[in-house]
């Protein structure tokens, strides 16, 4: 592939990630603004169920045909593809006939949604599980521009739909625009094409379940901890504070996507020094990389977290005001969570066993995650849920970072003491409760510029 395809590629990858994600985030802000805390919490609950039921095995194999179905053709073994793709959206196809059943009687029984919006909450884990699958089959097949174009039609069908529900005033109806959208998508994005040719061999048809397996249990740990939060704030907390939790996540997510972009361009660098056996290079770019997530990290949430109180008040209004302290855990957690990125592609480009270890890691802060939400949201309400996820992210980060860090023999020992002061300075102007909004901008400029200078080094890549 030619450099200049691959600066296409990105840039359209980067494009379809904003207007899908502008598209959720718009949905939430205007369900808030319009509906209130209480539709807002019914419907972030119902989407973060839909997410975490797709993450069991659809998103996974999402993953899994982004590379694989790439890894054939570049391998010539082009007739092999269809039957590849084939088998994933067959089990898909069969891991959504199990999941929707389930989310319907956890949304209406467990959740207290009623079952109208159970029924939808079962629909958009259908289509979002497709969504995903077929985003993966598009980037695999190598075609990004048209994957793009879709996301743009899916964001604004979804957008439409949300805006005509909002008007005619069908609180029932408030997962339509997002189920719709994503099938949209899945219908006009999957890629017509031959059926299947030839017969897919035994060991390849048992790496792509492995690989999707495994896929699942890491993903599900990683990124599942968060949609779970929510999904325990709605089953235990009043409509209204859940709204106020769903406002914060809408709010401290955004900048995440920052490590993931990052992340998505690291992995083939990564993977390459691997192929090479150059364990020293891979070490070099690991803590290259590791040192500019934390600089531009920590200047992303940290601008963020001090204009928390006026950013909630603008985009949600007044009446948003007990999610600004919610917010400001969230940022710090979303941040623990967002700074291993090189780290984990480090220690999963390895090879098999470096995904089980990744995986294994991401379990781990997972169950801590639950048991301190468990033990702090009876205690602390909302807040005890925020602050449980924020255990789970910060185990999410140490472990990780720890492996890499005694394996390669990295000197970070500055590095984390500025990271830890970075974080301890912003707690402490949390406790400046009550500043002016220009005084809250001043400080955000006066802290970026401070933490600019001392990370700039780290920012430009050298050591």
């Amino acid at each position: 592939m030619s450099g200049g395809r691959i600066v296409r590629d990105s840039a359209a990858s980067t494009l379809g990630v904003l207007l899908q994600g502008g598209a959720r985030f718009l949905v939430s802000v205007m369900v808030g603004r319009i509906a209130g805390p209480a539709a807002l919490a019914t419907l972030s609950g119902s989407l973060s169920l839909a997410s975490t039921a797709s993450l069991l095995w659809p998103t996974s194999a999402g993953q899994a045909a982004s590379i694989l179905l790439a890894r054939e053709e570049a391998a010539g073994r082009e007739h092999l593809v269809p039957a590849v793709q084939r088998r994933l959206a067959r089990t898909t196809a069969v891991a959504v006939t199990v999941a929707a059943p389930v989310v319907a009687i956890v949304a209406a029984g467990f959740l207290g949604l009623g079952w109208v919006t159970a029924v939808w909450a079962a629909a958009l884990t259908a289509t979002f599980s497709a969504y995903n699958l077929v985003r993966g089959v598009q980037f695999g097949r190598g075609r990004v521009m048209k994957a793009t174009l879709w996301e743009g039609i899916s964001a604004v069908t979804t957008l439409s739909l949300l805006a005509l529900v909002l008007l005619a005033d069908l609180p029932g109806s408030l997962l339509l625009p997002l189920t719709v959208g994503y099938a949209a998508y899945a219908i006009g994005g999957w890629p017509r094409g031959s059926p299947p040719t030839a017969p897919l061999p035994v060991p390849l048809r048992r790496e792509i379940d492995s690989f999707v397996l495994w896929g699942a249990l890491g993903t599900l740990a990683s990124t599942g901890l968060l949609q779970l939060s929510m999904v325990i704030a709605v089953a235990t907390e009043s409509r209204d504070d859940a709204g106020m939790y769903a406002a914060a996540i809408s709010l401290a997510t955004p900048a995440s996507m920052l490590a993931v972009a990052f992340s998505m361009a690291l992995a083939p660098t990564m993977a390459r020094s691997v192929g090479r056996s150059d364990p020293g290079v891979l070490a070099t770019q690991t803590d290259t990389a590791t040192r500019a997530l934390v600089g531009g990290l920590v200047l992303a949430f940290g601008s963020i977290f001090v204009v928390a109180a006026p950013l909630v008040e603008l985009v949600y209004g007044e009446r948003y005001g007990p999610a600004v302290p919610l917010l400001r855990i969230l940022l710090v957690a979303v941040l623990f969570a967002s700074l291993p990125a090189a780290a984990t592609n480090s220690i999963t480009t390895a090879g098999p066993a470096g995904v089980r270890t990744a995986a294994l890691m991401a379990v781990a802060s997972m169950l801590l995650g639950l048991v301190a939400i468990a033990f702090l949201s009876s205690r602390l309400g909302v807040t005890g849920v925020a602050v449980g996820f924020l255990a789970g992210t910060l185990l999410r980060a140490a472990l990780p970072l720890g492996h890499v860090w005694r394996r390669d023999r990295q000197r970070w020992s500055g590095l984390t003491l500025r990271t830890v002061a970075g974080v301890a300075a912003l707690s402490g102007i949390a406790a400046l409760e009550g500043i002016a909004p220009l005084l809250s901008v001043f400080l955000a400029v006066l802290l970026g510029v401070i933490w600019l200078a001392i990370s700039w080094r780290d920012l430009r890549g050298r050591l």
